[in-house]
């Protein structure tokens, strides 16, 4: 017979699985709250520019340097590809 596979916590998961709900849960609030974190200085931990919201999506922050020429804030500064979701 097969061992079951198990999470990190010792949880038994699924075999398509690579950890269990309540460790990807964690995982994504510490990923948030780092992102927000981050949103809330209001500039790139990369390039050190602005931030700005994209209403595509819930959540989504982008460097203003983020896209081509037209979209950048500073056109004349180099390109940043820095971009999170808070939630």
């Amino acid at each position: 017979m097969e061992e079951k596979k198990k999470c990190e916590c010792g949880k038994v998961i699924a075999r398509w699985r690579s950890e269990c709900r309540r460790c990807a849960d964690a995982r994504h609030f510490l990923h948030t709250e780092e992102a927000k974190a981050i949103v809330k200085t209001g500039k790139c931990p990369q390039c050190g520019s602005g931030l700005k919201r994209n209403i595509a999506l819930a959540g989504w922050w982008q460097c203003e340097q983020y896209g081509s020429e037209q979209f950048r804030k500073d056109p004349l500064k180099p390109i940043c590809s820095f971009q999170t979701f808070t939630e």
